[in-house]
């Protein structure tokens, strides 16, 4: 297959990336490089355009006949998307659009769109089901929110065929370290390798549902093969809290004499201190919130309509990204 991948500098795109390769398939690959690293695709041999997919350069650049697209281009930290809502709006909608357009102009046959599980954000239920109604309003969740109900239009005007995956907490050793707040799992490596106890926001009790990066990249390989036109979860439907991992992480490297420290959890997001200030500051209890909410997804659905399943074996698989991070 010929395909296109957006957001392909990053962590799930670049793994991805390599595992399509190896199976034969023809990449094209298009990255900003805003929050991309463009080192994480040395030995990618596939074209690679540095374009922003809200520009109208996307198509100048990506034009083309594909088989399908795999649309992960998006702005994903919270904060940083708290701190840019023009900018989050403008890539992850805007861009978005840009994309299914792109996908109805050159006639591609399917797209697959990268979700979150942080559209739950406000769903108040134990297990996150596909067929919840969603009422996210972080500038994150409520973006992936407003890209899906595009998703929707162009289904139901063109009979756009689209994916729409719900990732939940993604762990891998590609994520971002750079950033004021990587993924959980980067950060305890990084803070850990600094010889300091990592930070960890409120008393780290709170629980969320991981998944492997590379269980991610077997679900997007298993849609572009069987082309669902519709919504799922990317999840284990297991539980485990921040301590337990960046305990599993300090237990990998050996270094559990270091231990853990808190903080409290509205204070997350305090390497962001514009977002505070004035007389409209936001408001830190919804910090606090978003911090110690909780996650667990189900991945019936996939299950029973794809087949596929992922490994639980969470604390096998966090030890494992730890040592490829040593």
């Amino acid at each position: 297959m010929k395909i296109l991948i957006t957001g392909a500098a990053g962590q799930i795109g670049s793994g991805l990336a390599r595992l399509l390769i190896e199976k034969g398939h023809h990449l094209h690959l298009c990255d900003n490089l805003r929050n991309g690293y463009r080192k994480n695709l040395e030995n990618v041999n596939a074209p690679f355009y540095e374009v922003d997919i809200a520009s109208s350069d996307f198509f100048s650049f990506c034009g083309g006949k594909y088989d399908a697209i795999i649309h992960l281009a998006a702005i994903t930290s919270l904060p940083d998307c708290e701190s840019n809502p023009l900018e989050t709006l403008r890539i992850n909608v805007s861009g978005t659009a840009n994309v299914l357009e792109f996908a109805r102009k050159y006639e591609v046959p399917h797209v697959i769109f990268a979700s979150t599980s942080a559209v739950y954000e406000n769903t108040d239920v134990e297990i996150f089901t596909e067929d919840l109604d969603i009422n996210p309003r972080l500038y994150y969740s409520l973006s992936k929110k407003m890209a899906e109900e595009v998703i929707q239009s162009y289904q139901e005007n063109y009979g756009l065929k689209v994916t729409t995956l719900r990732f939940f907490n993604v762990f891998g050793p590609d994520g971002d370290q750079t950033r004021p707040n990587p993924p959980l799992l980067n950060f305890v490596v990084r803070e850990l390798k600094k010889g300091v106890a990592p930070v960890l926001s409120g008393d780290g009790e709170q629980v969320r549902d991981f998944i492997w990066v590379n269980d991610v990249v077997s679900m997007l390989e298993l849609c572009l093969e069987k082309q669902p036109n519709d919504v799922f979860n990317v999840c284990t439907g297991v539980t485990v809290s921040v301590n337990q991992v960046a305990t599993w992480v300090a237990e990998a490297l050996g270094m559990e004499h270091l231990g853990l420290s808190h903080k409290p959890a509205q204070e997350l997001w305090s390497w962001y201190p514009a977002m505070f200030d004035g007389e409209y500051p936001l408001n830190k209890e919804v910090v606090a919130k978003e911090t110690t909410r909780y996650s667990k997804g189900s991945w019936k659905k996939a299950k029973d309509v794809l087949n596929w399943k992922p490994n639980t074996d969470i604390e096998s698989l966090v030890k494992k990204v730890a040592l490829q991070l040593k």
